[in-house]
């Protein structure tokens, strides 16, 4: 009466493994008996994983009989494992199923160097642990262990970055750099523009200053030119020009130095036109002095000649006139 439900319940489980240390039962997924800690190194791969290797051995052959070689060679592997995987029959033993998701798992995990076909793979995982779950439905310590596999293929960010730098470090190497020269480049402008702002309130000030500064000398100069104080006026036009400097107004600097420059010259051009002119005035003036004083010394000169001349013509004759006086006696 015992003995039948019994073995009614072991064909609805299914085949019940057993330590062979201390013939304890064993659960699924696991790699040493609970009971004694006995390992199970000895556990073989089941016939669904033979027979794919063994299908992927004789694609390999197909390939080489052909003679395809380099990337012909890995495209066709590629594309006839690709049909295998998507075709492979999924098996309903449960021992089967945990073997299999061993097998897929590797394949499907982000690496250096991935698994060609990790995309078909990865959907045949999904078709195998949706069926493992449903055979696994009332072991809770089964369906813990696949949630556990399920989250350990989900990658971080971090993980994904580090993976992807591995497997293209020129590519990675590169985008790093760009992003750099990026947050450079922003960090650069931001601090350019604020130096700007600073400058440009900075520029205000000080230009005003120089302004006010050179439009006083320019006054001094102005006035001292309609005083007709030329010497003064010329000394003070070289304090009209531009000294203020600010680095970043370099072209508003210049443009501020070419027009007091400008400036200066069309004042030193009026100061000496007119500096000139009164020096004309002034030699002419002098000039007409000395003809005057000239033509007086001549007039004087010309009268003391005269005068001379006229006591010489008197004294002449008086001479005559005694030499005429001495002949009559004579005679």
């Amino acid at each position: 009466m015992d003995i039948s439900p019994e073995k009614s319940t072991t064909q609805k489980q299914g085949t019940i493994k057993k330590c062979p240390a201390c013939g304890a039962a064993l659960g699924a997924f696991v790699s040493s008996c609970a009971s004694c800690g006995h390992e199970l190194s000895d556990i073989e791969a089941n016939r669904s994983i033979t027979a794919l290797v063994s299908k992927f051995e004789d694609i390999e052959k197909n390939v080489e009989e052909k003679g395809l070689m380099l990337r012909s060679r890995e495209k066709a592997i590629v594309e006839k494992k690709a049909r295998v995987i998507r075709d492979f029959p999924i098996p309903n033993s449960r021992e089967d199923l945990q073997q299999l998701l061993y097998f897929i798992q590797p394949k499907i995990m982000d690496s250096v160097k991935p698994d060609p076909n990790q995309e078909d793979w990865r959907a045949k995982f999904s078709e195998v642990l949706n069926r493992a779950r449903n055979a696994y439905k009332d072991d809770s310590a089964a369906l813990a262990e696949f949630d556990r596999i399920e989250k350990s293929l989900n990658t971080t960010v971090t993980g994904s970055l580090q993976i992807r730098a591995k497997r293209y470090p020129l590519v990675v190497g590169l985008i790093v750099i760009v992003i750099a020269l990026a947050v450079f480049g922003f960090i650069s402008s931001r601090n350019e523009s604020t130096k700007l702002a600073q400058c440009d309130e900075k520029y205000v000030q000080g230009s005003q200053a120089e302004k006010t500064r050179l439009e006083k000398v320019f006054a001094t100069v102005e006035t001292e030119f309609k005083d007709k104080k030329y010497p003064d006026a010329l000394s003070h036009t070289s304090q009209i020009r531009w000294e203020y400097d600010e680095p970043c107004k370099a072209a508003d600097i210049q443009k501020m130095k070419l027009l007091w420059d400008e400036k200066r010259n069309t004042m030193v051009s009026m100061i000496e036109k007119s500096k000139e002119s009164a020096d004309a005035g002034v030699k002419a003036e002098a000039d007409r002095v000395s003809l005057e004083k000239q033509a007086e010394q001549r007039k004087i000169v010309d009268l003391a000649n005269l005068k001379n001349e006229k006591e010489k013509a008197k004294t002449d004759k008086v001479e005559a006139d005694l030499q005429k006086v001495a002949k009559e006696k004579t005679w």
